[in-house]
């Protein structure tokens, strides 16, 4: 059993072909938790479950490449933190724009 969390990578994407294409491409590896979680959200009727995200932007050490180093988590509804949730919890899902 690995000793990190599951976790995930985007790349940009270098073998894109046209305007279509992703920018960015890779994986995430989801824990059981966060399954059982998405498997909840589908039998209380949600259409489009949901999975929070969290982002850091990284540098590959053998290429220099930049990347962004992702965790995904239970989503969490708003209304639901509790009083002791700290901001790093928290994710606005609203675009900016």
């Amino acid at each position: 059993m690995s000793e990190y969390p599951p976790s995930g990578v985007l790349f940009a994407n270098k073998k894109k072909t046209k305007p279509t294409s992703p920018d960015y491409t890779g994986n995430l590896e989801l824990s059981d938790e966060v399954v059982n979680d998405l498997v909840a959200q589908m039998e209380r009727g949600v259409e489009k479950p949901k999975v929070s995200l969290a982002g850091w932007k990284k540098q590959a050490k053998k290429t220099g490449d930049t990347f962004l180093s992702l965790r995904g988590s239970k989503h969490e509804e708003r209304g639901q933190y509790s009083n002791n949730s700290s901001p790093a919890q928290v994710i606005d899902d609203d675009p900016p724009f």
